[in-house]
């Protein structure tokens, strides 16, 4: 007899508030590559035959991160001391 567990009873599939490092392995869920139609399971195999194909794998970089203007919080001192005098002065 099999025995059915339901999806909340799982165990979770990362546990984000563990002690334990966060290891990435190379492993993955098995997917057919778009540039040669082979099937992977291994990131490295991949990711190198993408780059033998001349490929490159977009999407999930965070470059334009660095791009964008560093935030610098100005003076809010003056703001504060004006907006509670405009209250005040209601």
């Amino acid at each position: 007899m099999r025995r059915q567990t339901t999806f909340w009873a799982a165990p979770p599939r990362y546990a984000l508030h563990s002690g334990a490092p966060n290891i990435i392995t190379d492993g993955m869920d098995p997917i057919r590559s778009m540039a040669d139609g082979r099937t992977y399971d291994s990131r490295s195999r991949y990711y190198g035959s993408l780059k033998a194909q001349g490929c490159e794998i977009v999407g999930n970089d965070r470059a334009w991160l660095n791009d964008q203007p560093k935030f610098e919080p100005r003076a809010v001192g003056p703001d504060i001391k004006r907006a509670i005098q405009e209250l005040e002065s209601r």
